[in-house]
């Protein structure tokens, strides 16, 4: 059997190539990780952006039985969403009739109450697990509910 180290010692041009293979991989990998790294961040934010709609929809669709219920029904709900996700309801303006998604900050979308078009005037942003209290609220020509943190 023939050992190896005796071989490079015999190949100069062997042992010459080795580092300049060693850099051209090195250069590969720090020019490929960025775009690696940005795809993960992405995948990561539509995962989040997922999550955040079924727990917007599950919030929604409780405001809407607590209304069809009658002036003073209530329903609970339980919320939980992923680090960096919040849910804002109410606000001045178009705000009061929408949950927006929110993602380290951001506005990632906006769902609007529409039938039964439902106002919620005190503005609340929750995140990580939640459990509120919807109750309908006679306020004159527009239904409103009322969000407590349980």
């Amino acid at each position: 059997m023939q050992d190896h180290r005796d071989r490079l010692k015999k190949n100069k041009k062997g042992v010459m190539g080795l580092p300049i293979k060693l850099m051209v991989t090195m250069t590969i990998i720090a020019i490929s990780l960025p775009a690696l790294t940005g795809i993960m961040d992405d995948s990561e934010r539509g995962m989040a952006d997922a999550e955040m709609g079924q727990e917007a929809e599950r919030f929604m669709n409780a405001a809407v039985l607590a209304h069809r219920s009658g002036d003073g029904s209530s329903r609970t709900v339980s919320i939980s969403l992923p680090a960096g996700c919040e849910l804002c309801v109410g606000g001045e303006g178009s705000d009061a009739f929408c949950v927006r998604s929110m993602y380290n900050g951001e506005i990632v979308s906006k769902n609007y109450f529409e039938m039964p078009v439902l106002k919620i005037s005190e503005q609340m942003t929750f995140s990580g697990k939640v459990t509120l209290k919807l109750t309908s609220v006679d306020c004159g020509n527009i239904p409103e509910i009322e969000v407590t943190v349980l």
